[in-house]
């Protein structure tokens, strides 16, 4: 069976790596509401994270984001011009890259891809999302993590007049866009996930329930244990900057291995 990484080698970049910039849409919904706070005119769509969307990409074959690899002084016909760093050695049982590089660049591509996967609705149900969360966080924070995404998930829905976010009406998409590393040593990382989001109900005549767009940052900690980085933490950043501020510069660039055919 051929690998992720071989996969991946012989087709445009998907799984999400750094570069030395990565992009990531941001949004994790973990800890902040839709519903509008602070004296705001309508639903804060910056915390809602990105959902999988459907791809021409093989059967069991998951796209990943790793980090961009940073400018290389070497001769561009050195091996190490061509090499990809950060990407994962696995998929897990939820679809989820795991198996990080013990390096800066694996705990980028490892908090994108985990970011990404909690954003998934389809990851978010009661039923589901603690396994999901199981797999890829720390044991001791895994139910912390599920449980506020549950209840976030119950207001917003509530808010929407809904039964479930999980509906067919409600525009739930988010694409990670860039990356800071905040902090990181050998053991923990902290990284800001910064991108674009939409939420909203389709067709909803209602400024404050139809869909909005807006960019916005998540924060996410992992740290090193039992051989892979795991997720310790997880909460929204500011719904700033926007793509036409010059603080968006600061943001660096993710590859996505494994698009295409």
């Amino acid at each position: 069976m051929v690998s992720l990484v071989e996969w991946a080698a012989r087709r445009l970049i998907i799984i999400i790596v750094t570069t030395g910039t990565v992009s990531v849409i941001g949004g994790l919904v973990i800890g902040r509401y839709v519903v509008p706070d602070n004296g705001s005119n309508g639903p804060d769509t910056a915390s809602v994270a990105p959902q999988t969307s459907p791809s021409a990409t093989p059967p069991g074959v998951t796209p990943t984001l790793v980090p961009s690899p940073k400018p290389s002084s070497q001769p561009a016909n050195t091996a190490a011009t061509t090499s990809v760093p950060g990407v994962p050695t696995r998929i897990n049982e939820f679809g989820i890259p795991v198996g990080y590089p013990h390096t800066e660049a694996g705990a980028v591509s490892a908090c994108a891809n985990y970011d990404r996967a909690y954003g998934n609705p389809a990851n978010r149900t009661p039923s589901r999302v603690k396994d999901v969360f199981k797999s890829m966080a720390l044991p001791e924070e895994a139910d912390r993590l599920a449980n506020t995404v549950i209840s976030i998930d119950k207001e917003n829905a509530k808010y929407f007049k809904l039964n479930s976010l999980q509906s067919p009406a409600v525009n739930w998409i988010g694409r990670v866009t860039g990356y800071t590393v905040r902090s990181y040593r050998n053991d923990e990382a902290n990284i800001t996930l910064w991108g674009l989001v939409g939420i909203g109900l389709y067709g909803n005549p209602d400024p404050r329930l139809a869909p909005h767009e807006g960019w916005g940052t998540d924060n996410c900690q992992v740290v090193w244990s039992s051989g892979d980085w795991k997720l310790k933490d997880a909460s929204d950043g500011p719904w700033t900057p926007a793509i036409t501020e010059r603080a968006a510069e600061s943001f660096r660039d993710f590859l996505l291995v494994g698009a295409g055919q």
